[in-house]
C-alpha cells in the first residue's frame, strides 16, 4: 500500500477546494494556502521520485494506481514548477489587481484553479487505467481553460474558447484509440485480470490484430498529439500560451503539454516492437513539428507567441527521440522533456518579468532593458542559450544526445534537419534577446518606472537558471533518474 500516490494528487485538489471555501475572507489566506499546499505536494513528489529512481514501482488499489520512474519524473517536474509558479504569482497577480486588470475577488478563483490544474496533471501520472488516463487528460483541459481565459478580455476569451474546443475535439480521437486498444487486447487477457490496465494491455500488445493496432495508433497520435502540440494539431497552443497569465503560460508549456507526451508513451510505444511502421511515423511527425515551430518563431513580434512556437519546435525534438525507438533515442527524448520543462518555464517567467515591469510584450515596444532589469535579462539569456542548444547549457546536452541517437539509428537525414533547426532556434533567440535587452530604451517606456522584479519572482527564475547551467555542465546528476525512466518505458514494451 503506497498511500503517498493518493496524497500526491488529492492534497492539491483539497487545497484548491479549501481556497474556494476560505479564500473569500482574505487574499493572504488564498496565497498562503496555495503556497503551503504546493510546497507539501512538492515534498511528496520528491519522496516518490527518490523511491522510483531506485527502481521501485509504487502501486495502490491492485495496480489501478501505479508509478514507475517515468511517472516519478513527471510528478516531480509538475510539483516543482507548480510551486515556483504559485510563489511567482503572488507579486505578479497582486500588481494585476492594483492596476485594475483583475478584480480583487478573483484572486481566490486564480489560486483555487491553479491547484486543481496541478492536481489533474499529477493524477495523470498515477493512473494505470487506459480509459481513466483519457478522462484525466480531459480533466487537465477543463481545469486549465478558466486560467487560459482568466483576463476575460476579447483575446483571452477567444483563446480560451479555441483551447477548449480544439483540445476537447482532439482528445475525443484519443478516446476512440483507447477503446480500440482495450477491445483489441481484452480477448487475450486472462480471466480475472483487468483488461483496462495499461500494464495488462502491454503484455498482449503483440496479439492485437494489426488493423486495430494501427488505427488505434493514428487515433492516439491525433488525440494525445493535440494535447502535446504536435503539428498539425498545435493551432490552439500559440493563443493559449500568449493570453494566459504568465505563470500559467509557464505551466502550460513547462508541463501540461508534456502530459500529452506522457500519454503517448504509455499507449503508443507499447506497440513499437510489433509494427515497424509506427516508429518512422512518429519520427516524421517530430521532424515536421520542429521545422514548422522554428519557422514560425521568426514571424512573431509578441514575445509570448514567440515562446509558444519555440515550444512547438522543442516538442518536435522530444517526439523525434521517441520516434527513433532505441534506448538512446528514448533516453534523449525524456532528457529533452526534462530540460525543456526547465528552460521554457524559465523563459516564460523571464518574459513575465518584462511584462510586470513594462506592461509591454511586443518586441518593437521594448529595448534596452538589460541595464534596468539585470537579473531578468540574465535569466532570459540563460533560457535563450539553453533553448538555442549552446554548449554548457542543458538544452545542448539533450539535443546532442538526440543527434547521436539519430546517427546511430541510421536516420542521418533527420539528424541533419534537427541540427539546422537548433541553429535557427539560436538565431531567433539572439535576435529577440538583442532587441529586448540591448540597445536604447524606446520612447514609450519611462526609465524611472522600470525596476527589477521582486524576489518572489526572480528567486524562482534564478533557481531554474542555475539548474539549466548545472545540468549542462554536469549532466550525470540526472542520469540515474533518466536511466530508470527509460528502463521503465522499455519494461512496458515486450519483446516481439
Amino acid at each position: 500500500m503506497n498511500i503517498e500516490i493518493l496524497y500526491l494528487f488529492l492534497l492539491p485538489a483539497l487545497t484548491g477546494i479549501l481556497i474556494f471555501l476560505l479564500g473569500r475572507k482574505s487574499r493572504l489566506l488564498s496565497e498562503g494556502i496555495a503556497v503551503l499546499g504546493s510546497a507539501v505536494t512538492f515534498l511528496i513528489s520528491c519522496h516518490i521520485l527518490t523511491q522510483t529512481t531506485r527502481g521501485e514501482i509504487l502501486t495502490l488499489f491492485r495496480e489501478e494506481l501505479r508509478m514507475d520512474a517515468l511517472s516519478g519524473l513527471m510528478a516531480g517536474l509538475i510539483a516543482f514548477l507548480g510551486l515556483i509558479a504559485v510563489i511567482y504569482s503572488i507579486p505578479y497577480i497582486r500588481k494585476e489587481v492594483e492596476e485594475g486588470v483583475i478584480r480583487p475577488e478573483r484572486i481566490r478563483s486564480y489560486y483555487g484553479w491553479i491547484m486543481m490544474f496541478l492536481a489533474s496533471m499529477l493524477w495523470a501520472t498515477t493512473t494505470n487505467n487506459i480509459i481513466m488516463l483519457w478522462v484525466i487528460i480531459e480533466a487537465t483541459t477543463l481545469a486549465s481553460v478558466i486560467l487560459v481565459a482568466f483576463y476575460w478580455n476579447r483575446d483571452a476569451l477567444e483563446a480560451g474558447y479555441k483551447y477548449a474546443m480544439l483540445l476537447t475535439v482532439g482528445i475525443t480521437f484519443a478516446l476512440f484509440g483507447c477503446v480500440l486498444l482495450y477491445a483489441g487486447a481484452s480477448p487475450y487477457i486472462p480471466s480475472g485480470l483487468d483488461p483496462l490496465k495499461i500494464t495488462e494491455i502491454a503484455k498482449v500488445a503483440g496479439k492485437i490484430p494489426k488493423s486495430i493496432a494501427l488505427l488505434s495508433v493514428i487515433l492516439l497520435l491525433v488525440g494525445f498529439g493535440t494535447k502535446a502540440g504536435i503539428v498539425p494539431f498545435h493551432t490552439w497552443l500559440p493563443d493559449a500560451h500568449a493570453e494566459a497569465p504568465t505563470p500559467i503560460s509557464a505551466l502550460l508549456s513547462g508541463v501540461m503539454i508534456k502530459v500529452g507526451i506522457y500519454a503517448l508513451i504509455r499507449t503508443v510505444l507499447i506497440l513499437y516492437p510489433f509494427h515497424s511502421i509506427i516508429s518512422p511515423l512518429v519520427l516524421v511527425l517530430g521532424i515536421i513539428t520542429m521545422v514548422v515551430g522554428v519557422l514560425m518563431m521568426f514571424l512573431q513580434e509578441d514575445m509570448k507567441r514567440f515562446l509558444a512556437f519555440c515550444s512547438v519546435a522543442s516538442i518536435g525534438y522530444i517526439i523525434m527521440g521517441l520516434g527513433l525507438g532505441t534506448y538512446l533515442g528514448i533516453y534523449g527524448g525524456i532528457f529533452h522533456l526534462l530540460n525543456h520543462s526547465l528552460m521554457k518555464a524559465l523563459a516564460f517567467l523571464s518574459v513575465g518579468g518584462v511584462i510586470y515591469s513594462t506592461r509591454q510584450r511586443r518586441v518593437p515596444d521594448l529595448g534596452g532593458l538589460g541595464r534596468l532589469m539585470p537579473l531578468t535579462g540574465l535569466t532570459f539569456y540563460v533560457a535563450a542559450l539553453a533553448l538555442g542548444g549552446v554548449p554548457f547549457f542543458n538544452g545542448f546536452m539533450s539535443e546532442f544526445t538526440l543527434f547521436l541517437a539519430g546517427v546511430k539509428a541510421g536516420y542521418l537525414w533527420a539528424t541533419i534537419i534537427a541540427i539546422i533547426v537548433a541553429i535557427l532556434s539560436l538565431a531567433a533567440f539572439i535576435h529577440i534577446a538583442y532587441r529586448v535587452f540591448m540597445g536604447s530604451l524606446p520612447q514609450n517606456l519611462d526609465e524611472n518606472q522600470i525596476k527589477e522584479v521582486p524576489v518572489a519572482m526572480w528567486g524562482g527564475m534564478l533557481i531554474l537558471a542555475l539548474l539549466c547551467v548545472l545540468i549542462g555542465v554536469y549532466p550525470q546528476i540526472v542520469y540515474p533518474i533518466l536511466n530508470e525512466a527509460t528502463k521503465a518505458v522499455f519494461s512496458m514494451m515486450p519483446a516481439p
